[in-house]
Order: C-alpha cells, then sequence, then structure tokens
C-alpha cells in the first residue's frame, strides 16, 4: 500500500484532472495518441466539406473530423460534393445525401459530371446511363433529361450536349433545347454566360465543316469553313489552307489571305489587340483592320501576353514588345512563360517569369529580360507561390525566384515533390513519403509509405497498408488505429 498525502489544493487539482479527462474521453475531443500508433483504415482521402471518405472491410463510408461515421462504410465506392455523395452498390450507381438519405436509386451502370482541372464538380448536373440510354439529373434528384439519348456530355457552362444516332444536339441545365439534334459535334463557347445571350454561341460541325451558331441555333458563322475558332472580338476561320477573320455578325473584315500551317494552329488568334501571321513563310503581326504592326520578318510568332511575345528567328528565339524592341536577345533554343494548367486555360505564374533554355541548360528571365535565375539547371518548373522544382546533375530540389534553395538538390533523388493550397511540399523519395513546410524545414519528421494533402489540419497516410490520419505534428489521431 502507497499512501498519498495531499493539501486541500492538491486534492481539488487532482480531482479536477479526473473531471477533465473524463469529460474530454465522453466527448470525442480530439487527444491525440503517440505518431507510433498504428492506423486502422484501408483506404482514405483528404477531408473536404469536414468529411473524408473512409474504407473498411472493403466498403467505403464518410467521416467527420472527429472520425465519426456520418454515412456508414457500405458502399463499393463513394464520392461528395456540397451535401451530395455519388455512390456504387451491387455495381450499380446511385447519389445519396452526405446524412445518407437516398436522392437517386442505385440503379445506373454508370453517373458522370463536368470536372475541373482539381476534379472537383462544374455545376449541379449528373448524367446517369441505364442500359445504353443517358438522361440528366440534378444533385436534388430532379430529372432534367429523360434516359433517352445515346450519350450525354455535361459542359462546364451547365449546357448539355446530347447524340442521337450519331448526331448531336445541345439543350440548357433545365432540358430546354437549344440546338436540334442533326452536328457532328458542337463545342459551346467558353464566354457561355445567361446575362448575355449575345456570347452563347457554339462551334458546330457537319460534313466535315464548321461553323457557328447562337443558342437558338441560326447560324452566325455558315458551316463551310474548314476550322473556325473564337476570339475576343474576332473569328478566326480557314478554308483551303487559307485564314482570315470574321466578325461576330458572320462579316469576313479580314480577308482569307494568310497561310495556314497546322504545327501552329494554337497561334492564330487576336490577343492584345494583335495577332501572329504568317506570309510566304515569315511572320509578322496585325491589329484588327489588317494593319501590319510588326513586320513579317521572323520565323513564327506566339500571341502577346502583357505586352510582350516570344519570336524565332534562325531557330532562335527571343522576346519583343509592341514596339519590335528585343527584350531578350533571340539567342535560345527555347522560351516560354512558366506557367500552370487550371481547368484548360494557361494561368501564369504570378511574376510573368519565363523559362530561357539553351543546350541541356534552363533559366529564368523576368519580362525586363534581367536574368534572375542562371542556365545552369536540367530543368524547372513552377509549383506555385514562386517557387520552382528544379533538376540538376539528375537530382532534384526546391528553389525560389531568387534561387535560394529551399529543398536541398539532394544525392538521392527526389521522385516527386508537390507543392500544395496548405503551402505544405509533399515529398516522395526512395519508396517514403515526407511533408516539408514552405521554407524546406521538415513538418514532420515521420516517414510515410504513402501521404494525401492536408485538409482540415489532417492528412490521410498509409502506414504498413493501413490508412490513418496525421496532425501536422505528425501524431495520429486517436480515431486512426
Amino acid at each position: 500500500m502507497i499512501v498519498l498525502k495531499f493539501n486541500n489544493k492538491g486534492i481539488y487539482q487532482l480531482c479536477f484532472g479526473l473531471i477533465l479527462f473524463l469529460l474530454i474521453s465522453s466527448v470525442g475531443i480530439n487527444v491525440y495518441a503517440d505518431e507510433k500508433a498504428d492506423p486502422k483504415f484501408e483506404a482514405a482521402r483528404s477531408f473536404s466539406e469536414n468529411l473524408a471518405a473512409v474504407k473498411v472491410n472493403g466498403k467505403w463510408g464518410l467521416i467527420d473530423v472527429k472520425g465519426n461515421f456520418v454515412v456508414p462504410a457500405a458502399y463499393e465506392s463513394i464520392s461528395f460534393y456540397k451535401g451530395t455523395a455519388i455512390i456504387k452498390m451491387a455495381g450499380k450507381y446511385g447519389v445519396i445525401s452526405t446524412m445518407g438519405k437516398e436522392i437517386i436509386p442505385a440503379q445506373y451502370e454508370e453517373i458522370t459530371y463536368s470536372k475541373d482541372w482539381r476534379n472537383r464538380p462544374q455545376n449541379e448536373l449528373l448524367a446517369v446511363k441505364q442500359g445504353s440510354k443517358w438522361g440528366v439529373y440534378d444533385r436534388s434528384g430532379k430529372e432534367i433529361v429523360p434516359v433517352y439519348y445515346d450519350k450525354i456530355e455535361i459542359n462546364f457552362n451547365g449546357t448539355i450536349n446530347v447524340s442521337l444516332n450519331s448526331k448531336v444536339g445541345l439543350l440548357d441545365k433545365n432540358g430546354r433545347t437549344l440546338i436540334p439534334v442533326g452536328y457532328s459535334f458542337i463545342f459551346s463557347s467558353s464566354h457561355w454566360d445567361e446575362k448575355e445571350p449575345v456570347k452563347n454561341l457554339s462551334t458546330v460541325g457537319l460534313g466535315g465543316k464548321w461553323g457557328i451558331v447562337d443558342q437558338n441555333g441560326k447560324e452566325i458563322i455558315p458551316v463551310v469553313y474548314d476550322r473556325v475558332s473564337m476570339g475576343a472580338n474576332l473569328i478566326r476561320v480557314q478554308k483551303d489552307k487559307k485564314f482570315g477573320f470574321s466578325n461576330y455578325q458572320g462579316q469576313e473584315v479580314i480577308p482569307l489571305k494568310y497561310d495556314e500551317d497546322w504545327r501552329y494552329a494554337g497561334l492564330y488568334y487576336f490577343s492584345e489587340g494583335v495577332a501572329a501571321v504568317s506570309v510566304a513563310g515569315k511572320w509578322g503581326y496585325i491589329d484588327e483592320k489588317d494593319r501590319t504592326v510588326i513586320p513579317f520578318a521572323y520565323d513564327n510568332g506566339y500571341p502577346f501576353k502583357d505586352g510582350l511575345a516570344v519570336v524565332s528567328l534562325n531557330k532562335r528565339q527571343g522576346l519583343i514588345n509592341k514596339e519590335n524592341k528585343i527584350i531578350i536577345p533571340l539567342q535560345y533554343d527555347n522560351l516560354y512563360y512558366l506557367a500552370q494548367l487550371y481547368n484548360g486555360s494557361t494561368m501564369y505564374a504570378g511574376d510573368n517569369l519565363i523559362i530561357a533554355k539553351s543546350g541541356d541548360k534552363e533559366g529564368v528571365f523576368d519580362i525586363n529580360g534581367r536574368e534572375i535565375i542562371p542556365l545552369k539547371y536540367e530543368s524547372i518548373s513552377s509549383i506555385g507561390d514562386g517557387l520552382f522544382k528544379v533538376q540538376l546533375n539528375t537530382k532534384y530540389g526546391v528553389i525560389d525566384k531568387t534561387d535560394k534553395v529551399i529543398i536541398p538538390i539532394q544525392s538521392k533523388v527526389y521522385e516527386y515533390i508537390q507543392y500544395d493550397e496548405n503551402k505544405t511540399f509533399r515529398v516522395f523519395n526512395e519508396g517514403k513519403w515526407k511533408f516539408y513546410k514552405q521554407d524546406g524545414a521538415e513538418l514532420i519528421r515521420s516517414e510515410y509509405d504513402y501521404a494525401l494533402p492536408f485538409a482540415n489540419g489532417l492528412a490521410p497516410v498509409k502506414v504498413n497498408n493501413k490508412w490513418g490520419y496525421v496532425d501536422r505534428k505528425g501524431k495520429l489521431t486517436p480515431w486512426s488505429y
């Protein structure tokens, strides 16, 4: 027997501590376990909307940030968005709420939707397949289009491409016919706006020819061209290997006199009021009234961005401004803006920095033509926030735009480096994953078999073929094991 003596103050402290421990245990506040505790999930995903999908005993469900199941682990697959989840059950797909209530019965072979570059839904519509036919519901379970068409594709703007007997038409988000079924293909304009119907145009094709129709099916550009492409103010039209431009009233305002070259098909459009065009193998720039603003003196030219454009001559590239003044000399093998892709559109990396490549080395210039990172790396790619993944002597690391090393260019090759929204690096090296802070310091000392990004302060990690969730100190949540 051990006799413990307390004064009154000590008794109160002991009682308060016991009560606090019991209270925390009973209400489920996260008391983190030792980081060496074993996780228990067969698979786990990052949190979103305060929920995460986890797999237990071969089935998927949803948990909240306290580890409580809000949707039981009863499904073959589950993916959720804004209060609804697409589930798979007995080989069929349906939709439930994230509280587990059935919205669309699990009776469909497929359910698809329009996704952005991060794989997130772009609108509320769902295409469903039953047998060999397709229809559309919204996420409330309302039928928008009956299961009738051979194929359905939901566009990012909420319009719906429908196909029947190898012909295509277009419906609005309520299922109303905009363009009757009858074309070979339809591409909706990226400028589609319900408040400005004049922008609601679609590129269509029929019999190998292209044109443009409005939301009522009226032809704005007749379906007679080999290719058409909508720009901000003018539409590029092409026929018989020559191209020109029409306005949005269907009038050819720049004759079809410029040379078509399939290698540079993406360059023939107006940007900042000018367009790169070619005649007899030489490139220059014209304005929207077909006036030459930069002489036809280059081997090719790229669209202007912030008053600057990449041009090439004698297999060397440089940078010019709109006065045709050389900003970066034409002496590099390749010159291009550091860019990342978001939803199919090029978004520049914040500072309009430009990669220059000469031989097998790459460096970075600013838009004033000043070299800020020497041409010494084998590769450079933007990972956001002015940070770049670089390769040197077959080794990888991370630098900032002043060439300061953030994550050392190690003797051991980093096979994967990703920088996420939480300003955290996930690094894969020699079969293990680690987390680093934005400044390159270790966020967590532990290594994992696999790791996914942080969300809601937690990251899914895999250890010994099981998954759990760690906080930013590397400690597993108590419901992870």
